[in-house]
Formats: C-alpha cells, sequence, structure tokens
C-alpha cells in the first residue's frame, strides 16, 4: 500500500508539472526589414483557427516605430459588427524600439478552439510605426492550427475605413500577400490536459494499485 501511495503521488506531481510551450503559429524570417505601416491612418490584421483548447498562451508581434503608443487587440471576429463587450478577448497597448524585435503582447491567455484576429493600430497622433513583414516567410503551424478565417489570412483598414471609436470594428478589406508580406508574429502555448484524459490516468494507476493490494492480501 505504501509503494502504491509513492506511485500515485508522483504521478500527480507529474499531471501538475508545466507542459513545454510548444509553437502553435510561427510567421517569421531572418531579416525582418519589410513591413506594413500601423498608424492613425492604418489598421492591420492577421486571422488563424485553433482546433482545441489551450492554456498559457503567449502572443507576440515583431513590431517597430519611430514614436507613439499603439494598441493591439486580440478578437474572436472584426469588422463593423465587432464590439469590446461581444468579441473582445484581450487587449493591450504598447511602445516599440526603432528596430524590428518580438514585443510581447499577451502571455497566460487561455483560447478555446475557433478562429482568432490580432489587430494592430494607433489612434495616437504621434505614431509612425510599422509591422514586420516578409514576401516569403518562414511559417511554422501546430498540427490542425490554419492561417486565416476561409477569407483572408490578413487584413486592413485605411483612412475613412478606419473606426477611431474602437480600431477592431473598422471596414477591413482582405489583404493578398503582394502588398506586402505576411505580417510576422507567433503564438505559443501549452496544451490543456483533458479532464477525462487526467481521470482515466488517475483510475488506471488506482485500478492498477488495488489489484497489488489484493494479490498481496494473504488468504
Amino acid at each position: 500500500m505504501q509503494k502504491f501511495c509513492k506511485w500515485l503521488l508522483l504521478l500527480l506531481f507529474l499531471v501538475s508539472l508545466p507542459v513545454m510551450a510548444d509553437t502553435l503559429i510561427s510567421i517569421s524570417t531572418p531579416n525582418p526589414f519589410n513591413a506594413l505601416s500601423v498608424n492613425t491612418d492604418q489598421v492591420l490584421a492577421t486571422a488563424w483557427y485553433l482546433p482545441q483548447s489551450y492554456d498559457s498562451v503567449r502572443i507576440t508581434a515583431n513590431l517597430w516605430s519611430d514614436g507613439g503608443t499603439y494598441s493591439a487587440y486580440l478578437m474572436d471576429a472584426i469588422g463593423p459588427q465587432a464590439t469590446a463587450l461581444g468579441n473582445q478577448i484581450a487587449s493591450t497597448t504598447f511602445t516599440a524600439g526603432i528596430a524590428p524585435s518580438d514585443i510581447l503582447l499577451w502571455n497566460g491567455l487561455s483560447l478555446g478552439p475557433g478562429f482568432y484576429y490580432l489587430v494592430i493600430g494607433s489612434t495616437d497622433p504621434a505614431s509612425f510605426g510599422a509591422w514586420s513583414s516578409e514576401f516569403s516567410p518562414t511559417v511554422a503551424l501546430a498540427p490542425g492550427v490554419v492561417q486565416g478565417d476561409g477569407s483572408g489570412v490578413q487584413f486592413y483598414a485605411f483612412g475613412t475605413d478606419v473606426n477611431t471609436g474602437y480600431l477592431p470594428a473598422s471596414a477591413f478589406l482582405i489583404d493578398d500577400s503582394s502588398s506586402g508580406g505576411q505580417l510576422l508574429y507567433s503564438v505559443s502555448t501549452a496544451p490543456v490536459p483533458e479532464p477525462s484524459t487526467l481521470l482515466l490516468l488517475l483510475s488506471g494507476s488506482l485500478s492498477w494499485g488495488l489489484t497489488k493490494i489484493r494479490r498481496r492480501r494473504p488468504f
């Protein structure tokens, strides 16, 4: 019985350990000096699909700027019908340096299966920034993860199409790669263990331990 308890405690400890982060989607390049502008005149967005739930989600984007403050939004829908209450998952503001760099936008998010949109723009008149892009990027996708939402991979709103009151509600158009390449960003995370899987492991270990106990019991 004592040995079985030790095995059970070991199993519980292993289950509680954090899972090593895996790349869900990464659009990268060794030379991120191509870019699409991000300022009060243009909002950019990119989309992807997750096939299952994930925990500890970390999202970065390769950005640079000569000044100003920028806003990033994680949404489950974009366009004129999108609202902060109904579609916004997370938001943040940030500044960027003059050299392209991966800026951490969020860490520790929990996301379910579905489509997601990363929106970046600015309402700061002093903003003069860019989201790095590449015509032939290195693309890494985890199993089941898909770029885009079926209508397109990335989107932009320009000029009067920009909703300065709420940037994700801008009138976005599909941006084909010929206009500036693919935007550089990454999403990495540790998968959420399914409760049924944990229950199966624990019940299996318990059954195995009880079997061992019965076998050792004298008749």
